[in-house]
């Protein structure tokens, strides 16, 4: 069932080509405090109301540790299977880990994986990534597409992801999941395409590389950032415009410009 979303929900994703370990959660961590210190006071682990594990913002590490040990753990009837019958040789590390802070205006959930591509049915999956869910108006003082902006556009920078997005919850839940005959993103799919054309997009190294520079270049200035190596290119002002025929327009261009082959398209 698709969820109920307000004016003021906003998602951004970064998903990366390479396993995220210490180093870049050690960025994340300061990145987050300075985008959101009044947010990061209470900056914690959640893994439900009885069970919620404060990260200590003293120690410049202590994001990268909290997140690795939470993401690594299993349930009690994983455990007992392990307590009967042993570990074995090569236990994978897959899991998240959700982040909360002093107030509900945002949530970060952060997911690792070994297997930097997976495999589901038919489709690849890159399982390192991080997400920024805003469910206020506002964060740390900004608008909320103000701020989600600057934080997209930060963690990029610094972290450069292989691609990320941002943009109104719906826009994502129109343009790549799937209602029947279940609930899934048939959009994901790493090993054919890229989900989509969203309001924020960020393009790394390897996918500037695989599109081409040129066609970056061949798009608007006013649309294009270079950001590091890669790109970063935006649809609109308001990511709540996705539904305007403008906004349609500007769309359909960057998919023609860059190459509709590299997007999903549902239709």
């Amino acid at each position: 069932m698709r969820p109920e979303y307000g004016q003021a929900d906003l998602d951004a994703e970064i998903v990366f080509d390479r396993f995220i370990g210490n180093a870049d959660l050690d960025i994340l961590q300061r990145e987050l405090v300075r985008l959101a210190p009044k947010w990061a006071t209470r900056l914690r682990i959640w893994r439900g109301p009885r069970d919620q594990r404060p990260i200590d913002l003293a120690d410049p590490t202590a994001l990268g540790r909290a997140v690795l040990t939470a993401a690594a753990e299993r349930g009690a009837t994983y455990e007992r299977l392990v307590a009967e019958h042993g570990r074995g040789p090569a236990e994978r590390l897959t899991g998240s880990a959700e982040l909360r802070g002093a107030g509900p205006e945002l949530v970060v959930v952060v997911s690792v994986d070994d297997i930097v591509l997976s495999t589901l049915g038919t489709r690849r999956l890159l399982g390192n990534g991080v997400e920024l869910q805003v469910r206020r108006a506002t964060v740390a003082g900004l608008p909320g597409a103000e701020w989600l902006a600057e934080a997209f556009e930060t963690l990029c920078a610094r972290l450069v992801p292989a691609w990320g997005y941002a943009g109104h919850a719906t826009e994502y839940w129109a343009k790549v999941m799937s209602e029947s005959p279940r609930v899934e993103a048939i959009g994901r799919d790493f090993g054919q395409h890229l989900p989509g054309v969203f309001w924020l997009n960020y393009f790394g190294p390897a996918y500037t590389e695989r599109i081409g520079p040129a066609r970056f270049a061949a798009l608007p200035t006013a649309s294009t950032t270079a950001v590091g190596d890669g790109h970063l290119v935006r649809l609109a002002a308001d990511p709540r415009t996705w539904t305007t025929p403008d906004y349609a327009i500007d769309e359909q261009q960057v998919r023609d410009v860059l190459g509709r082959h590299h997007f999903f398209e549902k239709d």
